[in-house]
């Protein structure tokens, strides 16, 4: 069992490590009279006001805003069923305690999570829709419908990261060894045996993305070669979109990750930026310090 002194380290020790830091949005402008907006990866997204950078020809373009004054959101998921957006804050200004919300990105309702103690880490089976969540007294299982959080594994051990794809990945604070869970059966993932793991996705090609404090790497699933994308980036948050291309989300803002050149590409430049998902129409949607904000893709655009 984690003593209450120890998962008041892990929270200290979350807190220092997705504190390393408004948002300003900068793409491409668009040149044609009838579009204004921002194209990225090839995609025309919705602007809803536009400021002109005096002494240049940059747009800057404030979005949808769906959620402000909250503090660090991080860890989102969206579960594609439901459009719930789900994700993780601190609730105490001069302390560090986590809870796991939910946010409805049709209405904007917001819920609390309750029932887990400390909710920071969340994820979605998106074949399913059942939700995990991670707390520092093990993992969840939570009911959408009956708003019920039910404790189903690691009783008393603090979660660190959730992931789903075929099975439930997770790590453990303070070691942060990756393990497998299925049929409620829990074992080291032999892939990454060895490494600690901070964020970990599997994109459409069954390739892997991790990350550590030594950087972020990728590597075919079911091998141990793994290749360097970025040397000790301040990563908050790796993502899949609808069709499982991997994204990573920086301190500076949204990037693509770019397998023909092993590099990330920025996408969207957000200041102090903690957290990304995409909701079921495959919107960007991302959180800073304090908001959570939705860029919106113009489907009636052809630019």
């Amino acid at each position: 069992m984690i003593s209450r002194n120890a998962g008041q380290t892990r929270l200290k020790m979350k807190f220092i490590i997705i504190l390393c830091g408004l948002v300003s949005i900068q793409a491409g402008v668009i040149k044609e009279d009838n579009c204004s907006g921002v194209i990225i990866e090839g995609v025309y997204y919705e602007k809803e006001n536009e400021t002109l950078r005096e002494g240049n020809d940059r747009l800057y373009y404030a979005n949808e805003t769906l959620r402000e004054d909250i503090d660090r959101p991080y860890l989102l998921v969206v579960d594609n069923s439901t459009n719930n957006l789900y994700f993780s804050y601190n609730i105490k200004e001069n302390d560090d305690e986590f809870k796991s919300a939910r946010l409805n990105l049709n209405t904007k309702e917001f819920n609390n999570i309750e029932g887990v103690t400390n909710g920071f880490a969340q994820t979605v089976d998106q074949a399913t829709h059942e939700i995990y969540i991670g707390g520092s007294d093990g993992i969840y299982k939570y009911d959408y419908g009956q708003n019920k959080a039910e404790l189903i594994g690691e009783r008393g051990s603090n979660i660190w990261t959730l992931y789903f794809k075929d099975v439930l990945y997770y790590s453990l604070f303070p070691h942060q060894f990756l393990y497998v869970m299925e049929d409620g059966q829990s074992k080291r993932f032999v892939d990454l045996e060895d490494t600690k793991v901070d964020h970990f996705i599997i994109d459409n090609e069954d390739d892997i993305f991790f990350s550590n404090y030594t950087g972020l790497f990728s590597q075919k699933k079911g091998t141990k070669n793994a290749v360097l994308y970025a040397e000790s980036p301040v990563l908050r948050s790796l993502a899949t979109d609808k069709f499982g291309n991997a994204y990573a989300c920086l301190q500076d803002g949204i990037y693509a990750v770019e397998k023909t050149t092993t590099s990330l590409k920025k996408v969207v430049e957000v200041n102090d930026a903690f957290g990304l998902a995409f909701d079921n129409d495959n919107n960007i949607v991302y959180s800073d310090a304090s908001r959570i904000i939705r860029l919106k893709i113009y489907k009636d655009k052809t630019c």
